[in-house]
């Protein structure tokens, strides 16, 4: 901070906030000591600088952190924080050179980068504690942090750097692993446009970029949009033969949107060819990913049997690993949740160990719960809730949303723990509301949804 300055709002109520839209009235204010500065006015996502005529002179664009505190844009690279007072009509002005952000540790943890980045230091620190903020639902907060960030981005780097645009897609990625997919979308289609803009030649950021972007797009649902720009990126793939990281996700990608387009033979076809690369590659997850993304497949097309070999021959590749390596672990839990559609159950209960987590559950223990419970074993699946629920001290409601599926994980936890009508039909109902948030991801949830549906069905039948 290098200036601070007070200001009135004349004509304004004790606890004035910031307009919440453009369309809302503008709140003019007058300072009390600013060097240069007699008035502004304060909109939504801008801040007017006045002359003494109540006539703009500078306009300089803003973000809001909260209902009272305005981050503003500055010419030379540098920042401003309006902060309006909830004592009086009135506030402060702050000058400085950086802005930053704070959450709790008990709501969103310790921060550390979550990705890996192409940016460094504060840029990084910067772009990526969105995440944080998002897992302390600090939505508003959230965005105008990635509004500094990449303005941040652009002061470090250069407004047009090949940074800015990979700190356009990390957020995006952010918002992806934070559920947030119209917002990760958003981020993901302004990243490929500034690379369409000012690396236009480059084919590898157009991939990788394009790539991102149609996955993105899948995530929310718009699985022909995510066609369409794998389409237009398709030239840049490279031969085979090289990183199978490349062509594996940019095939995985077009697999989920033909599948979410119910393409199934055709998603089968992609998935089949893609385990084929990682097995050549050596790429131990992606091989039982590929699997798993096939059996899904032939689960859609009615084929049980095909489905039951590409389960198989999954689980033996996580066998042969395990045995050469046995800290090596795929999220097992997919293939307990594989197993358990397919009525496999021993081998269900293999992939999904206990763990001795005192304040958490691991994804493998929920789907040991669901084991159990779509065995018809409810006395062995209602001691996991109840030893769930004590684990959650704080309640519940400690539970982090950071997948699909864990927005049935308190229902399912209540339900099964007391094993009555009313808690089933809770689950029931919580169920039918997420089914909609499923069907937009239909590869991602399509096992866990047959799992589901099977275990609300037992819950049903035992009550």
């Amino acid at each position: 901070m290098s200036e601070i300055s007070e200001f009135d709002i004349p004509g304004s109520q004790v606890g004035v906030k910031l307009p919440a839209t453009a369309a809302d009235a503008a709140l003019e204010a007058t300072f009390k000591d600013h060097p240069f500065w007699k008035k502004m006015r304060l909109h939504a996502a801008k801040m007017e600088v006045l002359d003494e005529s109540g006539a703009p002179f500078a306009t300089n664009e803003g973000f809001a952190f909260y209902p009272r505190g305005l981050g503003v844009k500055l010419p030379e690279k540098g920042v401003g924080f309006v902060v309006l007072s909830r004592q009086r009509a009135g506030g402060w002005y702050l000058g400085g050179r950086h802005l930053g952000t704070g959450v709790r540790t008990q709501v969103a943890g310790v921060f550390r980068p979550f990705l890996r980045s192409k940016l460094t230091d504060f840029a990084l620190r910067s772009a990526h504690f969105t995440r944080s903020l998002l897992l302390a639902k600090q939505e508003s907060m959230a965005d105008a942090q990635e509004q500094y960030a990449l303005y941040n981005v652009g002061n470090i780097y250069g407004e047009v750097s090949e940074q800015v645009t990979y700190a356009c897609n990390e957020i995006g990625k952010l918002r992806g692993y934070a559920l947030s997919f119209n917002r990760a979308a958003d981020w993901h289609a302004q990243a490929y446009t500034t690379v369409k803009t000012h690396f236009g030649q480059d084919k590898a950021k157009l991939l990788e970029i394009g790539t991102d972007l149609a996955e993105s797009q899948a995530e929310k649902g718009d699985f022909a949009a995510a066609k369409a720009t794998l389409a237009e990126v398709f030239p840049y793939l490279p031969s085979e033969g090289g990183d199978a990281r490349i062509p594996y996700a940019f095939y995985k990608a077009l697999g989920a949107a033909e599948f979410g387009l119910r393409n199934y033979p055709q998603a089968a076809k992609l998935f089949v060819n893609n385990q084929k690369r990682a097995e050549a590659a050596d790429f131990k997850g992606y091989v039982i990913e590929s699997l798993l993304d096939l059996a899904a497949c032939q689960m859609a097309l009615n084929q049980p049997i095909e489905a039951a070999a590409s389960v198989a021959l999954a689980m033996q590749r996580q066998d042969d690993w395990a045995k050469k390596n046995p800290k090596y672990n795929f999220d097992t839990y997919k293939l307990s949740l594989a197993c358990v559609a397919l009525q496999k159950w021993n081998e269900a209960v293999k992939y999904s160990s206990l763990s001795q987590r005192r304040n958490s559950v691991s994804y493998e223990e929920y789907a040991r719960l669901l084991s159990l419970l779509n065995r018809g074993d409810k006395t062995a699946a209602q001691k996991m809730a109840l030893d769930f629920k004590r684990r959650f001290a704080g309640g519940l409601d400690d539970i982090q949303i950071r997948r699909d599926i864990d927005a049935m994980t308190v229902k399912l936890t209540e339900a099964v723990s007391v094993l009555t009508p009313a808690a089933t039909a809770d689950l029931e109902q919580a169920w039918a509301q997420q089914v909609e948030s499923l069907r937009k991801r239909p590869l991602q949830n399509y096992i866990f949804a047959r799992v589901m549906v099977a275990a609300i069905a037992s819950l049903k039948n035992g009550n």
